[in-house]
């Protein structure tokens, strides 16, 4: 049995710890309690929903949204899929959640405990030092462990998000992409009355609430309240790190860098690659590299895909296209890379039914 270290508390760390049998864990999380701070929206895909609802319980799952509204420099474009596409995750509940599920494996977690790099296998925790045969390092885009093994600092993004009331009057989610001091915009409902709007911006803004004032009147969804701001940072994408260093020191989640670029979310990536770091752990760190080495190639294709703003501008009418030509696969909301590929498709598939439509009209 090896002593494992797993330096943050979050969903990667968490999640981790969660499925890691037959090892010895310790988590240390530098918050008094997993969860908190609030730091992202949590609106994830079917995969990662269904993920996480059969591993610990469906309430982790909050409300799912099948209807989006984006808006651009190029007008507003309203797409409705068959089913729900993305769901939001009730927060800190899921972090709750996972620190029990490894708690009730006998893994360790210490809260209000702030990890620091001693070494390959040590870790500095207050004036305490701890030795493991293997560390996990989840410890979030600000990594000190990132830094100590690699040498570097990596560009970071900020995500600004508040608790609002609101009179939208409907379910939709809606995605500002053409915001002059952002990179994008949104606003999800929770229910009739409270939702959660924010923004991606790469550099810190005078006054927040400016920004939601603005947001609100281009979205055209009444804010009626501001309750609460929350946020956090997240690594630009391409940022990529090292899996591992020696087959000792392990990244995942915002310290390894595996994020979106069309919406900076990484809980995706930190789904699928949890189970092949456990595997890694176990003596088959290859596994990990290559699960790591196939996500990242995807991401780089996504990278090019969202590089210029005219491209980003133009994704809700590929999207619109590909699920009108009924390409669309709940997938493809966490694979962005395969809606380039569908886009190209899916006029041939509209293109016969279109003819046919004309024709039938100068027939009448």
């Amino acid at each position: 049995m090896s002593r494992i270290g797993v330096v943050g508390g979050g969903p990667a760390g968490l999640l981790v710890a969660s499925l890691t049998r037959d090892h010895e864990v310790v988590v240390f999380e530098e918050h008094p309690r997993v969860g908190l701070p609030r730091h992202c929206t949590s609106l994830v895909g079917r995969y990662t929903a269904s993920f996480l609802s059969q591993l610990l319980t469906s309430r982790v799952v909050g409300r799912g949204y099948k209807r989006f509204i984006f808006h651009t420099s190029l007008g507003d474009y309203t797409i409705e899929f068959g089913d729900e596409i993305a769901f939001y995750l009730r927060r800190p509940l899921l972090e709750e959640k996972l620190a029990e599920k490894a708690q009730s494996l006998g893994h360790v977690v210490k809260t209000g405990a702030r990890a620091k790099p001693g070494g390959l296998t040590t870790v500095r925790v207050g004036e305490g030092t701890y030795v493991f045969d293997k560390i996990v390092v989840a410890d979030g885009a600000r990594s000190e462990f990132y830094t100590f093994f690699h040498s570097g600092r990596r560009g970071l993004l900020y995500g600004v998000q508040a608790f609002v009331g609101h009179d939208s009057g409907d379910d939709a989610v809606h995605v500002d992409l053409s915001p002059r001091k952002a990179f994008f915009s949104w606003f999800l409902p929770l229910d009739s009355d409270v939702g959660i709007a924010g923004y991606i911006t790469g550099r810190h803004l005078a006054d927040p609430r400016i920004m939601l004032r603005s947001l609100s009147k281009r979205m055209r969804v009444p804010f009626k309240k501001v309750f609460r701001f929350f946020g956090g940072v997240v690594v630009e994408p391409g940022f990529i790190s090292r899996p591992h260093v020696g087959g000792r020191v392990f990244f995942i989640g915002d310290a390894l860098g595996l994020i979106k670029p069309f919406t900076y979310g990484g809980l995706y990536y930190i789904v699928r690659l949890a189970p092949k770091l456990v595997e890694a752990i176990g003596g088959k760190p290859e596994n990990y590299v290559k699960e790591v080495e196939k996500l990242a190639s995807f991401n780089r294709a996504e990278s090019i895909l969202a590089s210029t703003k005219t491209q980003r501008l133009l994704s809700p009418v590929f999207l619109k296209l590909v699920n009108s030509s009924g390409l669309f696969n709940y997938m493809d909301y966490d694979e962005h890379y395969k809606l380039g590929v569908k886009s190209i498709i899916s006029p041939l598939l509209l293109y016969p039914s279109l003819v046919k439509s004309i024709a039938e009209g100068l027939g009448k």
